[in-house]
């Protein structure tokens, strides 16, 4: 593995990574947005989609909203 300059990685006895520690002056937005993603990703796991004509059908019936005319 080559040398990331602020990144350094911790091996096992095997040579196999454990653990990677980072230098925050250096990426720390992309740290940032890293874990934002990973949030992001975990919390569409859980969400429910419906198609978008079911969404816009549900916002006129429950909004009284009236369909957009072309």
């Amino acid at each position: 593995m080559s040398k990331l300059a602020g990144i350094k990685f911790e091996k096992d006895s095997k040579g196999r990574v454990k653990s990677v520690t980072f230098d925050l002056k250096r990426h720390a937005a992309f740290l940032e947005d890293y874990l934002d993603h990973l949030l992001i990703e975990d919390a569409k796991k859980d969400a429910e989609f419906i198609p978008w004509e079911e969404a816009v059908k549900e916002l006129h019936k429950h909004h009284h909203l009236q369909p957009h005319k072309k």
